[in-house]
C-alpha cells in the first residue's frame, strides 16, 4: 500500500501541475485507475498507430441568406 501511496502523491503533483488542486484521495484513486485501463487498452494498439490516425468528425454551421 505503501508503494501506491506514493504512485498517487506524483499523480497528485501531475494533477496539480494542470490546475486540478482540489482532488481528494478517492478521486486519485480513481484517476489512477483510469489511467491504468487507458495504458492497457494502448498496449493493446497496433504499432505504430498515432493520435493522428484517429478519425476526426468536422461540423460546419451553415449561414443562411
Amino acid at each position: 500500500m505503501g508503494s501506491n501511496k506514493r504512485d498517487l502523491s506524483e499523480l497528485k503533483r501531475r494533477a496539480e501541475a494542470v490546475g486540478l488542486t482540489r482532488l481528494t484521495e478517492a478521486h486519485l484513486e480513481q484517476l489512477q485507475r483510469a489511467t491504468d485501463s487507458i495504458g492497457k487498452l494502448k498496449a493493446k494498439l497496433a504499432d505504430g498507430l498515432t493520435v493522428a490516425d484517429e478519425p476526426a468528425h468536422v461540423y460546419s454551421l451553415k449561414r443562411e441568406g
